[in-house]
């Protein structure tokens, strides 16, 4: 009995099996054909695995990998990651952060303060600065009306008189000539500049140490303004060296002429 592949095999006409043949060699298959290409794959799969493994186990690398692929680079500066390198360094270290911060807040203004030759003075330490230094001296800004209506203060009483020269802010140049023509040696001079209020008496202060002067104050409150010399006179300064107001000189002018007019 003739098997059944002999017979499909000779009902198969020649040409068609060697079609076949032909068309199964012009397109091979790489996997099943070429073992060597298989291994090559294999091993292609097996590299990109480990690379991967290695990058996923090094924490390093993990975080520069992970940084690349979601902050790609674009030129521009990451604001918010700043201000958490900031943050995380105040946290780590609050104390040195603390001290920086006083130094440049407190100890640094309080050292330029007291470097610097014009500072700020309350009336009663101006009139014991007068009482006391024999090289200080009461420098009154103030213009002629105003010292019409209060008189500068009377320093007959420490052997002294107070220095009036009108500060005029457009006229800087003439200002300091006339001050520096009332005192003979500015430079071994202190002086304590009184206006109505604070005013420009700590420019003309700042002014006066620019420009050769020893030592400059200026008076806080001034003349009139709160704890002036004219606030207070009456409790903590002597009568001699009070400021006589235009009703005090009126009053003390009429009794004088009550006076004479009794004798004569």
């Amino acid at each position: 009995m003739t098997s059944l592949p002999m017979i499909l095999a000779s009902s198969t006409p020649r040409g068609n099996l060697t079609k076949t043949s032909s068309s199964t060699s012009q397109f091979p298959n790489p996997i099943l054909n070429s073992p060597k290409q298989l291994r090559n794959l294999s091993n292609k799969t097996h590299l990109s695995l480990t690379i991967s493994q290695l990058i996923l186990t090094s924490p390093v690398l993990a975080a520069d990998s992970f940084d690349s692929i979601s902050d790609p680079p674009t030129g521009k500066i990451d604001l918010e990651s700043v201000l958490v390198t900031i943050d995380n360094f105040f946290n780590k270290y609050p104390f040195f952060v603390a001290g920086c911060t006083f130094m440049y807040l407190v100890v640094y203004p309080a050292v330029i303060f007291y470097l610097r030759k014009y500072k700020p003075i309350s009336a009663v330490n101006a009139f014991r600065k007068l009482k006391t230094e024999p090289d200080s001296q009461l420098l009154d800004i103030r213009d002629d009306k105003t010292l019409a209506l209060l008189a500068s203060p009377n320093l007959k009483f420490l052997g002294k008189s107070s220095v009036q020269v009108p500060f005029c802010e457009s006229d800087e140049e003439g200002f300091l000539k006339r001050v520096k023509g009332s005192f003979s040696n500015p430079e071994d001079t202190v002086v304590c500049v009184l206006d109505n209020f604070d005013g420009n008496s700590s420019k003309v202060a700042e002014l006066l140490i620019e420009n050769g002067f020893k030592e400059a104050y200026y008076i806080r409150g001034g003349a009139r303004g709160k704890n002036g010399w004219l606030a207070i006179q009456e409790e903590l300064l002597p009568p001699p060296v009070h400021m006589s107001t235009a009703k005090n000189v009126k009053s003390s002018n009429n009794n004088e002429a009550s006076i004479v007019g009794t004798e004569n």
